[in-house]
């Protein structure tokens, strides 16, 4: 034969497998909420950590799943990396963080600062490793044992079509909150990414404006960080309400990077950013 024999995909489990496996691990969560971006750097890793903690505080049994599969942050952030994953018979416990809130990440799989490797056949495009990262996803999901949540919380990768690869994934996505920053740059792609949640027909909660001004280290006084940007104007032609504006806190983004975001938590733009969460209508759960 003058060609090459096709190479073979690697076997995965069927969609409504995977599918019916998070259902199942997902009976007993009142409300899933996806936080997305169009693109990286927008703080969107920050603003989900912020609002599980928020929702915590309030009370609520609360779960984050960090679905950055290849640069996962939300570890680091609230002080678990290296953290053991216990393994039983029915599934992963989530580690335990701050206030309670349940954690999975891919973080806790990887040695140090080892890069996540996708092993598919050689010579596979860019096909094979987005159905290795659904697969792998569809794990972290099906696989750990979340127990009873009023939220659960999923930290989206940056991009367009990943919301689209979770509502694939999850029966029951509720809703999405869509994270950006006040520049046009920012705006155009988490517009794309909005149109692609409408298309896969996921709910909007809204949007949040990070780095919205800075706070003045030194005064406390808050000003702008980038030049004005026409948030207000996209949000209207998408028809979102912008739910919150969020300064730039230095203390904040230092507690962080320390993995200690209790010690530093801007509290008060979180907690209504909660409120809305929480209004986020429930389904029927398993008790």
């Amino acid at each position: 034969m003058n060609s090459a024999e096709p190479v073979a995909q690697p076997a995965l489990e069927s969609i409504a497998v995977v599918r019916a496996r998070i259902a199942d691990r997902l009976a007993d969560t009142a409300r899933t909420i996806a936080v997305m971006s169009g693109k990286g750097g927008v703080g969107k890793s920050f603003v989900a950590v912020h609002l599980a903690l928020a929702l915590a505080r309030r009370g609520a049994r609360v779960g984050l799943l960090d679905a950055d599969l290849n640069s996962p942050s939300v570890a680091k952030m609230l002080g678990l990396r290296g953290q053991p994953l216990r393994a039983t018979a029915s599934g992963l416990r989530p580690v335990p963080g701050p206030l309670g809130v349940a954690v999975q990440s891919m973080d806790f799989f990887l040695q140090g600062t080892q890069p996540l490797e996708w092993d598919g056949p050689s010579g596979e495009g860019s096909g094979v490793r987005s159905a290795l990262e659904e697969a792998a996803l569809g794990d972290l999901l099906g696989n750990t044992e979340w127990g009873p949540l009023d939220v659960l919380l999923v930290d989206l990768a940056p991009g367009p079509d990943r919301l689209t690869a979770l509502a694939h994934l999850v029966p029951d996505l509720d809703a999405a909150l869509a994270v950006t920053i006040p520049t046009e740059v920012s705006l155009l792609a988490v517009e794309r990414s909005v149109r692609r949640a409408h298309d896969a027909q996921v709910p909007m909660l809204g949007l949040v404006e990070n780095l919205a001004t800075a706070l003045c280290a030194r005064c406390g006084e808050e000003g702008p960080l980038f030049r004005e940007a026409s948030t207000d104007r996209v949000a209207k032609q998408l028809d979102l309400a912008v739910l919150a504006r969020i300064p730039f806190d230095a203390t904040a983004a230092a507690a962080v990077d320390a993995g200690a975001p209790l010690s530093s938590t801007p509290k008060g733009v979180f907690d209504r950013l909660a409120e809305h969460a929480l209004a986020v209508g429930t389904r029927e759960v398993r008790r």
